[in-house]
């Protein structure tokens, strides 16, 4: 008895999970790639950002000084790297590449990381019947000398 109602649990809990992820993947937000190095030289990279929701999307994009400060992670702002362009609107099945670049005049020294974050704002909606999950991608871009 007791195995039934550790299965039947299971199955709901997967049931539940496999739902809310056909939710998520309908409205679609990926970035590409997930990790960014330019090296020795180098001022500038891009970024892809897919939508393959059917609705609009929309989203922003920041660039924040990444450091390790007694082992924790410390976003600070920054203008030294720049994303171009910073607000996105973006329809369904749409890529939209993103330009970084390094506007800092000081050159590189060792390693300089920054984490780029890609967020899906709120948009309208037709319907206010259900959740909504908005996404933040955080991606490690990283300047080498």
């Amino acid at each position: 008895m007791l195995k039934l109602v550790r299965t039947t649990i299971a199955a709901a809990i997967l049931g539940t999970a496999i739902a809310i992820a056909g939710a998520v993947v309908a409205e679609g937000f990926s970035v590409s790639p997930t990790s960014l190095t330019v090296p020795t030289g180098g001022q500038q990279t891009t970024l892809t950002v897919e939508s393959s929701g059917a609705g609009e999307t929309l989203g922003q994009v920041r660039v924040m000084r990444w450091l390790r400060d007694g082992g924790q992670n410390k976003l600070i702002p920054t203008r030294d790297v720049v994303a171009s362009p910073p607000a996105l609107r973006m329809r369904g099945n749409q890529e939209i590449t993103i330009r970084l670049i390094r506007t800092a005049k000081t050159p590189v020294t060792g390693q300089e990381c920054y984490r780029v974050l890609v967020d899906q704002l709120p948009g309208p909606r037709e319907r206010d019947d259900g959740v909504r999950f908005m996404l933040r991608h955080s991606v490690p871009l990283c300047f080498r000398s």
